[in-house]
C-alpha cells in the first residue's frame, strides 16, 4: 500500500489524496466519516481534500442514503486516471522534446570542458572510457602500471584502426603492434615524470593524470591549446628520448649520466 501511495504521490497527488483515492477503490461510495476511516486521514483534512479532488476531476459525488440528503464520494476509475495520466505525460514529453531541441539549437556549441576528476580509480576509468571512444589516434606516455592496465583497451584500439604511440618512462623495450618508445633510466631523469600519465584522444581531448601525494586526480580538457600542448609534450619527450638512446655515449659524457648537466640547469 505503501508503493502505492508513493507511485500516486508521483503522479501529483498529496498524501492525504491519495490514501483517500486509494480507500474509495475499495469502499464506495463512502461518505466523510468513513472515508476518513478507511484512509486514516484526519476527519479535518477529508474534505478539504475532497475538495480539491473533485475539482480535478478525481472524485465525484453520489447522493443517497438518509433520504437523500446524505453526500457520499466515488473516485474516478483507475483505468481512467492511468489513461488520463498517460495522456498528459505524452503530451509533456512530446512538448519537451520539441521545446528543449529549439533551446539546445541556441547554445553555443564550441565550448571547451576543462573539469577536475578526484581519486585514482576515477581517473583511469576517464582515461579507459577515452580510449574505448577513440576513433583515430591515440598518443600517450605513462608508467608501466598504468600501462599494463589499459594495454588490453590499446590493444582493441588499435585492431579497429586507431593509431597509437606510446611512451613507457619505467620499462624497456616491448614488443606491441604500435610504435612503442622508453624513455631514459636514470633516476634524475626519470624523477620529473614521478606519478604522471598523459594522454591525447583523437587531438581532440587531453588528460593529466598526476598519482602521488594523498590526493591522486586528474584534469580533462578538450580545448585546443591544452590538447595541442600536452601532444607536443609527449612527442618532445619521445623525441628527446629516441636522440638520447641514439647517442648515448656523446650525450652522457657531455651531460653526465643522470644527464645532471641538463637537468639541473632549471
Amino acid at each position: 500500500m505503501g508503493d502505492i501511495i508513493t507511485a500516486l504521490k508521483e503522479f501529483g497527488m498529496t498524501e492525504y489524496e491519495a490514501k483517500i483515492y486509494v480507500s474509495l477503490l475499495s469502499n464506495q461510495p463512502a461518505n466523510g466519516n468513513n472515508i476518513s476511516k478507511f484512509s486514516g486521514v484526519p476527519a479535518p483534512k477529508v474534505y478539504g481534500a475532497l475538495q480539491k479532488m473533485k475539482e480535478q476531476g478525481l472524485v465525484f459525488t453520489v447522493s443517497g442514503g438518509n433520504n437523500g440528503k446524505q453526500v457520499r464520494y466515488s473516485p474516478l476509475p483507475y483505468k481512467e486516471l492511468l489513461k488520463t495520466k498517460k495522456n498528459t505525460f505524452m503530451d509533456q514529453l512530446q512538448f519537451l522534446d520539441h521545446s528543449l531541441e529549439e533551446v539546445s539549437s541556441n547554445s553555443d556549441v564550441n565550448w571547451s570542458e576543462l573539469f577536475l576528476i578526484e581519486g585514482y580509480s576515477s581517473s583511469m576509468e576517464v582515461v579507459k572510457t577515452a580510449i574505448d571512444e577513440c576513433e583515430s589516434e591515440i598518443t600517450l606516455s605513462c608508467w608501466k602500471r598504468e600501462f599494463d592496465e589499459l594495454y588490453e583497451l590499446l590493444l582493441k584500439a588499435q585492431e579497429r584502426g586507431v593509431k597509437n604511440v606510446t611512451l613507457i618512462f619505467d620499462e624497456d623495450q616491448i614488443e606491441v603492434p604500435w610504435d612503442n618508445f622508453t624513455h631514459y633510466k636514470e633516476e634524475l631523469a626519470l624523477g620529473r615524470h614521478s606519478g604522471e600519465l598523459s594522454i591525447v584522444i583523437d587531438d581532440k581531448k587531453a588528460i593529466l593524470l598526476q598519482s602521488l601525494e594523498d590526493s591522486p586526480h586528474s584534469v580533462v580538457s578538450n580545448h585546443p591549446v591544452m590538447v595541442s600542448t600536452t601532444r607536443n609534450y609527449i612527442r618532445h619527450d619521445i623525441y628527446v628520448n629516441r636522440i638520447i638512446n641514439d647517442f648515448k655515449k656523446p650525450i652522457t659524457n657531455y651531460y653526465g649520466n643522470n644527464l645532471e648537466g641538463l637537468i639541473n640547469d632549471f
